[in-house]
């Protein structure tokens, strides 16, 4: 059989083109693959395998199908991909096939939500009694393009796959731990303690390990922001803003600004820019209001609405994965 590198697709011996989308058969490289960053997560059951030896094997069928069947049910909820399981251990990637800017951070996220969804898992069946460690690791690494992760083909390769085992390895029962490289973008928005570095095999030197203690806020809307860098060549749309933002204050009107741009070109940080103008302004009194909508999910139409506007609309998390969305805050100036 030969494999379409354009689409996928098995087509007989002999084909000189797709039957599915045209794409020439004789060229005979492999599948093509690009560099990325990404964060692996990695879960793997505590003594589940001695546990097996003793049980039914319809029994440990039906047990692992459930918990494979949460696991990505709470994986994909973040917008990761499952991409292989293992037996009784789950490997997951954010980051790819598609990338956003808050990859790691949704990692750790969905592992924090592995953890009660095995403990609600014990609570539901008293007698079920599952144990995880869970470990997650970010850095480089190939990305095959087109990979079927269903049939079982390896859609990333690099050492932060391995080093992320290893993490998983080391973690202590029922825990969620990160190398330091997770640990160093996620901080703003995550807690953490610091263990001892520890030796792992296929490591010249020590690992440094985090330890997850817990979220600091709802996704998206409630961490402050802060800044390291200088704020540069953005001058000209901040004093749009603020002459925006003066006309309202004038005329006692509505005005509604729209930023679009690529993932890291300095939205968020151009409305902070902004928020720290007005608060620095005397002469008026701003009352700010902000939400998101969620990057995933669905049923999140109004979300950022439910955000400026608690109350209105309760929260609650997006119920499927797949949909798009970007930030709105909305600001009333008392003069």
């Amino acid at each position: 059989m030969l494999v379409c590198g354009n689409c996928g697709q098995e087509n007989p011996d002999g084909f000189r083109f797709c039957g599915r989308c045209g794409a020439s058969l004789e060229a005979s490289a492999p599948p093509a693959g690009e560099r990325k960053v990404i964060s692996v997560l990695f879960c793997d059951l505590v003594g589940f395998t001695t546990r097996s030896e003793r049980a039914d094997p319809e029994d440990v069928r039906a047990i692992l199908r459930m918990y494979h069947d949460r696991l990505r049910k709470e994986i994909e909820r973040l917008g990761g991909t499952v991409e292989k399981f293992i037996g009784d251990a789950v490997m997951a990637v954010f980051g790819a096939p598609t990338a956003h800017e808050d990859d790691a951070e949704r990692a750790v996220r969905a592992g924090l939500r592995i953890l009660e969804a095995i403990a609600e898992m014990n609570e539901e069946s008293l007698d079920l009694g599952l144990a995880v460690r869970i470990g997650v690791n970010t850095g480089e690494a190939v990305v095959t393009l087109g990979a079927r992760t269903q049939r079982g083909e390896g859609m990333v390769a690099g050492d932060v796959v391995n080093t992320a085992a290893r993490i998983q390895a080391a973690a202590p029962r029922d825990s969620l731990a990160v190398g330091a490289a997770t640990e160093r973008i996620t901080r703003d928005h995550i807690d953490y303690e610091e263990f001892e570095p520890v030796s792992v095999k296929g490591k010249s030197e020590p690992v440094r390990l985090f330890r997850v203690l817990g979220a600091r806020g709802q996704y998206g809307v409630d961490v402050e922001q802060r800044t390291r860098s200088p704020f540069i060549g953005r001058d000209h749309e901040l004093g749009l803003l603020l002459q925006t933002f003066a006309r309202s204050v004038d005329e006692a009107g509505l005005q509604l600004v729209t930023i679009t741009g690529e993932p890291g070109v300095g939205k968020s940080r151009l409305l902070w820019e902004l928020k720290k103008h007005l608060d620095e302004d005397p002469t008026v009194t701003v009352y700010w209001r902000q939400g998101r909508c969620l990057p995933y999910g669905d049923g999140i139409t109004f979300w950022a609405l439910g955000e400026i506007v608690p109350p209105a609309i309760e929260r609650g998390g997006p119920r499927r994965p797949g949909r798009t969305g970007g930030a709105a805050a909305i600001a009333g100036a008392v003069p």
